[in-house]
Parts: structure tokens; sequence; C-alpha cells
């Protein structure tokens, strides 16, 4: 009875969904008139989510075949397949809709400031849609939005939205955290704790955070683990690879779907980060201890658990470590965009947009600063000290010219004022970043165990000037062989060995079709050197085919269109180390020191590896 109340209430909802798309669909009926494909399409997509669950109500009580639906119900309908597509098609649905107020939303204004910011709300308000969609569905999607967050891929709006899931995921009721933490510690949280804030100080894509105190004193963070949330990733990762699989792509992602499902198996299971957390600090602090703070977990090897005559803080869905205190290097980040904006008499939002603007009519109209400063090379640690204190200087200059103006109310004066108002003087970026490269390249290349996910929801400022690293849930492991070919590839592509350059990214199991070097040559360079960066693509513009001066969308067109091969292999330890350069990349250009070559910051610990195996 309870199943059939379940599968009745599932078939509601079901149908709720698809009249509130119709609704959504309807509301774009006379911007969607001149398009008659797109409309035809989305129609008869709404009418199936109308009426298919009707359709079943009638189909499973007709006496000839009620027995082949009670099958189907039983073997089905509650498979986490049928569940996982739809969770798919909600998903599409919905991004649907948001798609049709992007393309037919009507842009009034004649003037080119005006259509732009007509522009901007557009895709804001799509940005916060579609960040509604991703929160009610959880699971897989926020932990894609979440690493696609910042990569370039998406307007700046969207990234702005997305990035509110960095540290600011939807958490859960304090009651569920207390239930689910005395289920598996198997006692009441005062038996332990003689302090644990309600509100957690982060919530991320698979669980939230609250800082707590135990009974001796010691502060502490404890990440509790969302209820349903491992059921939806696996729900969702199975659904992908399903759909890829019909569309015929299943052996080209097979081994990044089985290396993802390995990550997610240590993710979900909070022991294995506590034991691979302690494994990399007792790795990276030898050498980095000080300028570096891993957490220790507070497994059955801390001392802070037998003062407290406590077996273990780390269970399955509960992962206890030491407090850490300092706050996200992404808050820092603003700092410097606002010290450039304020040179160049910009604004913030202006300037983060066009970091991330792909369009190059537009930044060709831009003043010859603002364009060096969108094309910049690596900073080096003098020149990033020299705009510290050029900074500081002026910040004390205008602090005497206050002192100084502080008697005069003339017209001049006060308008001089609001220009003489401080900049905040921004970090040490380019430190920063050769720091995180050297810190997550000792562990590539000499240990082998790898953070994939170090993106800057992770990384934190401590107060003592350290940087604390945090979530080592999503670590890759790679076998001796792999750092060899994986450090030769680095170093060709720091090299600018363009003939090394594809061999090397074979031998680390990159393939195409017919193996064409052009394709392997491009695609190492965009994924780990410095993405689509202008002086990279121009170079490499004659030898691989592409027009001079190309854009984003003569490479996405080039890799993508199968111009020239087809990808049919990229595996999956490749996958995670992109995605750890291209975290590490994105830090880097967001603290101030220039688009970095990821290749040519790995490249020392790269060359220690071969000299050791020589």
């Amino acid at each position: 009875m309870l199943n059939s109340w379940l599968d009745d209430a599932r078939r509601c909802a079901m149908l709720v969904a698809g009249l509130a798309f119709m609704y959504g669909c309807l509301r774009l009926w006379p911007s969607a008139q001149s398009e008659p494909r797109l409309w035809s399409a989305l129609s008869w997509h709404a009418m199936a989510c109308t009426w298919a669950p009707l359709l079943w109500q009638v189909v499973r009580r007709v006496p000839g075949i009620a027995w082949m639906a009670l099958w189907i119900q039983k073997h089905l309908l509650q498979n986490a397949l049928i569940e996982g597509l739809s969770r798919s098609a909600q998903f599409v649905a919905q991004i649907a809709v948001v798609l049709c107020i992007y393309l037919f939303t009507p842009i009034t204004s004649n003037d080119p400031a005006g259509r732009e910011r007509e522009c901007i709300a557009v895709r804001r308000r799509c940005a916060e849609r579609t960040l509604d969609v991703i929160r009610g569905l959880k699971g897989y999607y926020i932990k894609a939005a979440q690493t696609l967050c910042g990569a370039g891929l998406f307007p700046q709006e969207f990234n702005e939205a997305f990035g509110v899931l960095l540290d600011q995921c939807p958490s859960e009721d304090f009651s569920v955290v207390t239930r689910t933490i005395e289920a598996e510690i198997r006692c009441k949280i005062s038996d332990v704790f003689a302090n644990f804030e309600q509100e957690p100080v982060a919530a991320a894509s698979i669980g939230q955070v609250h800082f707590a105190t135990l009974k001796d004193g010691t502060k502490v963070a404890v990440k509790v683990q969302y209820p349903e949330v491992e059921r939806y990733f696996y729900m969702d990762v199975k659904t992908v690879g399903f759909v890829l699989g019909l569309v015929g792509m299943g052996p080209q992602v097979k081994d990044v779907f089985d290396k993802l499902q390995e990550t997610m198996k240590q993710e979900f299971d909070y022991r294995k980060e506590a034991a691979v957390m302690d494994e990399c600090a007792n790795n990276v602090l030898p050498c980095f201890g000080g300028d570096v703070v891993i957490p220790r977990p507070l497994d059955e090897n801390h001392p802070a658990l037998r003062r407290n005559r406590v077996r273990t803080l780390c269970t399955r869905k509960v992962l206890t470590m030491e407090k850490l205190d300092g706050a996200p290097i992404r808050k820092h980040t603003l700092q410097l965009l606002e010290s450039f904006a304020g040179q160049f008499g910009s604004t913030v939002d202006e300037l983060k947009e066009l970091m991330n603007c792909t369009d190059p009519s537009r930044l060709d109209r831009l003043s010859p600063k603002v364009k060096r400063l969108l094309h910049m090379g690596p900073i080096t640690e003098s020149q990033s000290r020299s705009l510290r204190l050029m900074i500081k200087t002026r910040n004390m200059t205008c602090r005497l010219l206050n002192i100084f103006l502080s008697g005069c109310q003339c017209t001049p004066c006060n308008n001089l004022r609001p220009r003489l108002r401080p900049l905040p003087v921004p970090l040490n970026g380019p430190r920063i970043v050769k720091l995180l490269f050297d810190v997550h390249g000792h562990e590539i290349f000499q240990n082998g165990l790898f953070n994939s996910d170090a993106h800057a929801g992770n990384i934190l400022m401590l107060k003592n000037g350290k940087l604390g690293l945090l979530d080592y849930g999503a670590c890759m492991r790679l076998t001796p062989s792999q750092r060899i070919d994986v450090a030769r590839l680095f170093i060709a592509i720091a090299d600018e060995d363009d003939a090394a350059v594809p061999q090397a990214f074979w031998a680390c199991g990159f393939r195409s079709k017919r193996m064409d070097e052009r394709l392997a040559l491009l695609l190492a360079h965009v994924s780990f050197n410095r993405g689509p960066f202008p002086y990279d693509m121009n170079r490499l513009a004659p030898k691989v085919g592409l027009p001079p001066e190309p854009t984003v969308m003569d490479l996405e067109a080039y890799v993508r269109g199968g111009k020239v091969d087809d990808i049919t292999a990229f595996p999956g330890h490749l996958v995670l180390l992109q995605r750890c350069c291209m975290v590490l990349s994105g830090i880097g250009l967001e603290l101030g020191a220039g688009r970095v070559s990821s290749a040519e910051m790995f490249k020392p610990q790269a060359l220690k590896l071969l000299s050791e195996i020589k």
C-alpha cells in the first residue's frame, strides 16, 4: 500500500512539473512564434510530461495488461536509472525554459550601452533561475556547477551565481545534522562536545560544516554528510553514462566515469577521506610545513580523543578535524579587482565580466591598458611587491591629502575627496600561486596522491600568514608509470617542444580516431598549459590549421566539430589533472598572478622526479 501511495505521489509530482513546464512555454508564446520548430519541440515535450502519468494510470488498470503494468512498476519504476532519467528530464525541461527566456526576451534599447545593460539583466535572470534548478536537484548537478564555475565557459553572471555553490550550497536543518551525528558516533552530542554551533559555516555539494568545541576545549570543524546525497550522486552519474552510451559516446567516456565513481566512493566515506588527509599531511608538511597547514582528522590516533575518552569522531558520514582560523582565499581576490578597477575607472563587476568575455569585437574596443590587463602573462613576485608598495604609497598620500583638505569645503575639493579613498592592499598573488603549484606538484610527482578539487573555497588564508588546505575527498592516486608519463608531457609543453608533445600525450593514454598530431598538440596545450591563451593559440595556429588570431569560438569548432580528428579516449586521471590545472590557474588569475602556465609551474617537480629515476 505504501509503495502504491509513493508511486501515485511521484506521478502527481511529474504531472505538476509537466504543467509548470507548459505554463512556462505558454508565457513565451508571443516570442516563440518566430521559432516554430523550437516551439513545436517544446510543446510536444510538455504534452508528453503532462499526459504520460495520466495515461499510465489508465493502462495499469486495463485487465489484459495489468500484469505487465505491475511488472514495469516493480522492476523499472523503482530502478535508480529510471529515477535518474526522471531527474534529468526535470533538469532538461527547466533549462529549456531558461534557454527560451534567454533567446526570446526582447531587447528594446537602440543605444549600445543600453542594449548591453538589458543583456546583462537577462543573463542575470537566467543565471538565478538556473541556480534555483541546481539547488533544487542537488546531487551531481551541484558538483558539476562547482567545477565549471570560473572556467570561462559561461558568461560572468553565471559564474557569479554558481560561485555561491563553492561554500553556500543548500544546507540541512540542524535536527537532521543532530540525528546523523548521534547515529554515527552512537552517543549524544552533549556527551562529546561542550559547544556545537547550529548554523553551518559552509555547505558544499556533499556535506555541511559546523564549528564545535570538545569537552577539553579543543576547537574542531565537523563535516556532516547530507542524508540522500550519495544515492542522488550515483543515480545522476549512472544516468549521464547511460545517456552518453545511447548517443554512441560510451567507449570514449568509460574510463572517465570509472575514475569518477572510484573517486566518489572515497568522497562518500569520510573514513577514507580522513585517511587520505592524514597521508597527504604526512607527505606535504615535512617539506612545506612552514607555509601551509593541513588539518588532522580526529580519528583514533589523535591525542585529543584520548583526553576526551572517545574512540573516534571520524565515521562514514561524519568527519571531525582540527579547526583552522582563517577565511577562504576567494574573499581576498576581490581586493585586487577593486584595485585594478579603481585604476581603470571601472567597477569590479565590469572588470570581472571583461575577464570572461569571449567576444573579440568587444575586446578590440577596449583601451590598450585594459587589454594588457586581460591578456597579461605571468606576474613575478617582485612585480607584485612593487604593486603592493605603490598601493600603500598611494593610500598614505590620500590620507595626507584628506588631512590637508579637511577644512576646505570648496567645490574642487569636494569633487576630489571620493577619489582619495584608500584602495585595499592585495595579497602577494604570485607567491601564493607558486606555493600552491609547488605543493600540488609535490603531491603529483613525488607521492602520486593529489587533490583534484583545490578550488578557492577549499583554500584558507590563515591569520598567521599560512595557507590552510581543506577537503581531500576528491583525491586521485597515480601509478609510478603514470607519474613519469605526465612529467614528460608537462616538460614538453613547458619547453614548447611541439614535436614531443603529441607522443607524450599519447603515452598518457589520450587517443583519437586517426591519431592526428595536430589535435593532440592543441588539446594538450589547452588542457595543461594556459587554456586558450592568445600567445599560445597564435603560435600554434599555423601548425594545427587554425585561422590567424583564433578566437574561443574557432577553438570550440575545431575541437568539438571534428574538423581534424575525433577524440576516442581521454583517461580519467588526465581529466582530474586537467581539473587541478584549471582550478589552480584560475586562482592565479584572480589573485593577480597573471595567466600562469600550469605545465611551467609543475616543471621543477617533474624534472625532480625524472632525475631521481635515472
